[in-house]
């Protein structure tokens, strides 16, 4: 395994630019739909041919298919990326794979807590994506080794979390949230994640208020809405004009293009710096008594 935790959870890992093909190893039914089909024991032991092979994308388990997987080839792998398996219901049995890096999940409807990580020495990079029940990260700094923790939504947009505190303790670098919403938006967390470099989330999901408190803070920690807009390319459906444009960091604000609106994007920036300046070195719960 030779590639970063990024080109895993993007796919780029497995493509061949050469032939133009992705040379990963997908076991599958081959008949399968669009919702991931039902995949069969023979279709899970094309590894016995695969030895070597450590990276694997797998769809249509079931829980008796998902038990078989990984008792019989879990700790041949590195890498796995389970694309459509919505009926797994525990999968626990990921806590018995020390060797296991890296953990790409896609859309299940069944599981409702994280598994016992702590026997996962070796796992870097944990991403979960469109999980209908999952409302809980609880147990998920127990991973003694990990570093990039992803979790959200990536097609249907409803995810929503309890809350980010169980994240306390751990040695994560890295952590993006893309789901729907959080019920619990208490920062205090930050304070015990020692080697937090990256906190990426929606431009609206925290108060402007919150997020300068975080960049007042926690300097070393930077982030795609850690700032007072955010800033894309745009293009005017009219006219085909390219534009910058972005959204106002904070609840409820809103999406402008720059041109024409300068003086706001000022007035946002300065409020900004003027809430970090304020922050700086208090705490938390003396900011935001309520939360």
């Amino acid at each position: 395994m030779d590639y970063s935790f990024d080109d895993f959870v993007g796919g780029h890992f497995d493509y061949d630019p050469v032939k133009k093909i992705h040379t990963c190893l997908w076991l599958r039914d081959e008949k399968m739909d669009i919702s991931g089909g039902k995949i069969s024991v023979s279709d899970i032991d094309v590894l016995k041919d695969h030895p070597d092979t450590d990276t694997v994308t797998i769809s249509g388990l079931r829980q008796d298919t998902f038990e078989y997987f990984i008792a019989t080839y879990g700790r041949q792998l590195k890498a796995i990326r389970f694309f459509k398996n919505k009926f797994v219901e525990d999968w626990s049995m990921l806590g018995s794979l020390p060797q296991l890096e890296y953990v790409n999940y896609f859309f299940n409807q069944r599981i409702s807590s994280l598994w016992d990580m702590s026997k996962n020495i070796s796992l870097k990079g944990l991403c979960i994506n469109d999980f209908s029940r999952l409302n809980t990260i609880e147990g998920v700094a127990k991973a003694p080794a990990l570093e990039d923790f992803r979790i959200g939504n990536a097609i249907w947009g409803k995810l929503v979390l309890d809350s980010l505190l169980p994240l306390s303790g751990s040695p994560i670098k890295c952590l993006v949230f893309s789901g729907k919403d959080i019920v619990n938006k208490d920062l205090t967390f930050l304070a015990n994640l020692e080697n937090l470099r990256t906190f990426n989330f929606s431009s609206n999901l925290y108060t402007t208020e919150q997020v300068a408190w975080i960049a007042a803070n926690f300097p070393n920690i930077s982030g795609f809405a850690i700032k007072p807009y955010t800033e894309y390319e745009d293009t005017d459906y009219k006219t085909g004009e390219k534009r910058k444009a972005g959204w106002v960091v904070g609840k409820r604000k809103p999406h402008l293009i720059f041109k024409g609106n300068e003086e706001k994007l000022k007035r946002y920036a300065d409020n900004y710096e003027m809430l970090k300046k304020a922050y700086k070195g208090v705490l938390y719960h003396t900011v935001f008594p309520n939360e």
